[in-house]
């Protein structure tokens, strides 16, 4: 008998073997995929909690102008105040709209969804969270001309117009509006 089980055990032991190396080797993988997961949603969520308050409207913080060089030496450009909006982006705002403070808000608001394409996009969900915040922005900006105004602002060169395109190809993927308020400050 003892015979008999030590033959068996012979002829189990390695496929046991490598049934258990392959199961610890899935569970590795898979933890690593929820860690991912759990990266990607804490990530989403904060695209989504990202807002324009009222200092940003009022231009408490109101940046000094990026020199030309300087701001087109990376693709985020120079944000110095570091409120989402690229410097050159918000003084230009600023100078559209200087006494109606609405159609500031709401430019601000779009111009920061907009910025947040080369800031926070690495896949799919981070760039529909963006695009969603972008909807946002456009719905609350209104005017089909404010809007392109703000695109060419926040587009302004040939590389980041291209890093556009590039990842709504790589990462574009159907997505729902989301339903809360559109505006970030209403007035």
């Amino acid at each position: 008998m003892k015979d008999s089980l030590n033959r068996l055990w012979r002829w189990v032991r390695w496929p046991l073997a490598v049934l258990v190396v392959a199961y610890a080797v899935l569970v590795v993988y898979r933890t690593g995929y929820f860690f991912e997961k759990d990266r990607v949603d804490a990530d989403v969520a904060g695209i989504h909690a990202q807002r324009l308050v009222l200092a940003d409207v009022e231009g408490a913080h109101l940046p000094p102008d990026p020199s030309v060089q300087e701001n087109n030496a990376t693709l985020a450009g120079v944000d110095v105040n570091q409120n989402g909006i690229r410097d050159d982006v918000e003084r230009a705002i600023f100078k559209k709209y200087p006494t109606d403070k609405k159609s500031r808000a709401a430019a601000l608001q779009y111009a920061k969804a907009l910025q947040m394409e080369f800031t926070q996009v690495y896949n799919s969900e981070t760039l529909v969270a963006v695009i969603q915040e972008e909807d946002r922005g456009f719905i609350c900006l209104g005017e089909d001309r404010k809007r392109e105004e703000i695109k060419d602002l926040v587009f302004d060169t040939e590389v980041r117009r291209n890093w556009r395109e590039n990842i709504r190809e790589q990462y574009g993927k159907s997505y729902k509006l989301s339903n809360i308020q559109e505006c970030d400050i209403l007035f």
